[in-house]
Formats: C-alpha cells, structure tokens, sequence
C-alpha cells in the first residue's frame, strides 16, 4: 500500500513556505508562488472553482508542491502546477508516481512546468500509461511590483480604462483562444475576484481590448478586438493592469507563448523582464492505440 506524503497546505503555513522557500529560487519560483496566494484569496472570496495545495508537512524547506486548480465544467482538465526546490527533482518524481491526488484520468494540463522538471513529468504520464502532447512552450516575463507601481501611461481621449464586469464574459470568452482547456468559469472568478481592465470606447462603451490578472496570480488573457489592433490600446491595457498589480504589492508576471511575437515585443516595450528558459504547458491525453 503506498503512503501519501503529501498534505493539503494551511493558511498559517503559506507565508513561510512562499517567502521563505520559494523566494530562495526566484524568479524561478514565481508562478508557483503566486498561483497559491492567489488560491488562498479565491478560497476565501468563494471562488466557484477549487483548489488543493500540496507539500510536505514535515519537510516544509524542501519546497516540493503540487497545485490542482479544478473547476465545475466537468469536461475540462484540472489544471496542475508542480515545483520543488533545486536538487530535489528525484524526491519529486517519486511523490509525483505515488500522489493520489492527481487524478491522471482527467487528463490534467500541467502548467507552465519549470524546464528542469519537465522530463519527470512527461516521463510519469508514460508511466501511467497515458500520452504527453505539448501544448504550449510559455516564455515567463515578469516585473518587480515597485517597479510596475511606478508606471505611467496616458489614455487617449477617445477611449477610458473601466473594470471588466460579469456581463463581458461571454464576449470575451468567444473570442479567447484557449477556451479548449480553460472553461468559461474561470473567467467568471477572474472578474468577479480578480483584476479585469478593459479599453472602452467613450463614443459607445464598446469594448476594445482587455487583460486580466488570472487563476494563477499573473496577466492573462490579453485580447485586442481585430477591428482596432495597430492604435496601441494591448499596451495601455497591459500598463493599466500591470500598474495595478504593482500597486497592490503584486510582482507581475505573464506567460506568452514562444511563438506570439506581437505580445512578447509589447511586453518587452511595457518594461517586463524575459525569463532564460521556457515553461511547457504539457496535456495528458489518451494513448494512440490505433493499429496500422
């Protein structure tokens, strides 16, 4: 019979397991680190989804985490984050094949999973008799809070920065292109809890562009209406947000896929500093048991 090693983290352990351990390793850390504050927060706000967050109890230094963020749509995967503190990547594999947390027969999405760990992970799906597909390869950009607090944009006159409430989210939803792993119950607690800014016409109210700091603590969700891409409105919404977090102590980050030029230059211009390596997101899917 094996041992579950793992336990579902308290509040009062979450300060001195992000500052304390995590922090040694940052900004490697950083997606972790803010994808448990932020689901410390939604928790206490009644979010509509759920998380568990997993570590070691009496190992709190060793840094091992395993993050499962489900939501109600039963047809999307669970999204799951992992970490552990450098050098402990073999102590992980193993707590990675024996969790019976993960349930492996949802096919999860594994999130922005620090490179050095991606071989584990890809290689425990096998072992679990599924598939890995990649689905995305994330560069990680990040800004330090006092600095994103120092930013300063200036908003033409023909449109206003407004907060983003419940009745944008079908729009916006039908228009992101990850609506095939993340449901439309994320979007909802992102408004509802989170910070959701837009770009708004002051001719008609009409919603230009939007960004959002997500389930995971970071900017997501960046969308330009095509009709009105090339007039600078994806970066005053990034700034907008961006200012916003760093006002409320938040270090922002963003995880950009490899291949999104366009948004990756507009981070750069916004001031966000690249990571060196790529985050993967990895899908777990059924084998291909097809015959020739």
């Amino acid at each position: 019979m094996r041992s579950e090693i793992l336990e579902e983290m308290p509040e009062e352990t979450m300060e001195y397991f992000c500052e304390q351990v995590l922090k040694r390793d940052w900004p490697n850390c950083i997606h972790a680190y803010y994808f448990i504050k932020n689901a410390f927060q939604w928790k206490l706000k009644n979010s509509v989804s759920t998380y568990k967050l997993l570590y070691i109890a009496n190992d709190v230094d060793n840094g091992t985490f395993i993050g499962i963020l489900s939501r109600p749509e039963e047809e999307y995967p669970d999204v799951v984050v992992t970490y552990t503190s450098p050098g402990n990547e073999d102590q992980f594999q193993r707590i990675l094949n024996s969790t019976e947390y993960i349930n492996w027969q949802k096919k999860p999405l594994f999130q922005a999973i620090p490179f050095r760990m991606k071989n584990i992970v890809e290689s425990m799906i096998e072992e679990k008799g599924l598939k890995s597909r990649l689905y995305s390869n994330a560069v990680l950009k990040w800004m330090p809070a006092d600095a994103a607090a120092r930013l300063d944009y200036k908003v033409p006159e023909d449109v206003f920065i407004g907060r983003l409430n419940v009745d944008h989210i079908d729009f916006i939803y039908s228009l992101w292109s990850h609506s095939d792993v993340y449901p439309k119950s994320d979007l909802w607690d992102t408004v509802r809890l989170n910070i959701g800014l837009g770009v708004f016409s002051r001719h008609n109210n009409e919603l230009l562009a939007w960004a959002m700091c997500g389930s995971y603590g970071g900017l997501s969700t960046l969308i330009v209406q095509p009709d009105y891409r090339g007039r600078g409105f994806g970066k005053l919404v990034v700034l907008a947000v961006t200012k916003v977090m760093g006002e409320s102590g938040v270090s922002p980050h963003a995880l950009i896929n490899e291949k999104n030029n366009v948004s990756l230059g507009l981070f750069k211009n916004v001031g966000y500093t690249k990571h060196s390596t790529p985050l993967p997101y990895v899908v777990v899917e059924d084998p291909d048991i097809s015959g020739p």
